[in-house]
């Protein structure tokens, strides 16, 4: 009878002292915006959708097409909007805003700042989004009937 109980003892220890280690990810839908690390988008173009009537492209300067904007994979989810190449005014700084970003999945709300919209975060729908490209999309009015829809395309990852 003492050999069963010892065997039994034996077989429970090892089998719990063959658990792998549990290392916890992040989710993966999230690494679509900001890859494992970080991950940088360029504006492509942005559109007045008004229903019932035809789109309305903008031609943003050149300052503000070629500003990086930049998800991080960190806890923190932070983002920062950088300045490409052309700055809008000659003392503007490299680094145009630090904050964070956050997504629901529920929703698919994707909340930033777009400096050119809004200095403060606001919701944007995502409509599109895959490793390269990203559409956005936030509504104008309260019967939903105007929206900007503004793309984003993927510059790379680290």
């Amino acid at each position: 009878m003492k050999k069963v109980d010892i065997l039994i003892l034996l077989l429970i220890v090892g089998v719990m002292s063959c658990s792998e280690e549990i290392e916890p990810t992040p989710y993966t839908y999230s690494q679509i915006f900001s890859g494992k690390e970080k991950k940088t988008w360029v504006f492509e173009s942005i559109i007045l959708w008004e229903e019932g009537k035809s789109d309305f492209s903008y031609t943003l300067t050149s300052c503000i097409r070629d500003d990086q904007y930049i998800f991080y994979a960190d806890s923190e989810k932070k983002y920062e909007v950088t300045n490409g190449a052309t700055k809008c005014a000659s003392g503007e700084p490299d680094l145009l805003i630090t904050d964070t970003w956050s997504f629901i999945n529920g929703g698919a709300t994707l909340t930033i700042i777009l400096p050119f919209l809004s200095d403060t975060p606001l919701p944007y729908i995502v409509r599109e989004v895959s490793n390269t490209d990203m559409l956005l999309e936030i509504f104008i009015d309260q019967e939903n009937t105007q929206s900007y829809r503004i793309a984003f395309k993927s510059t790379g990852t680290n």
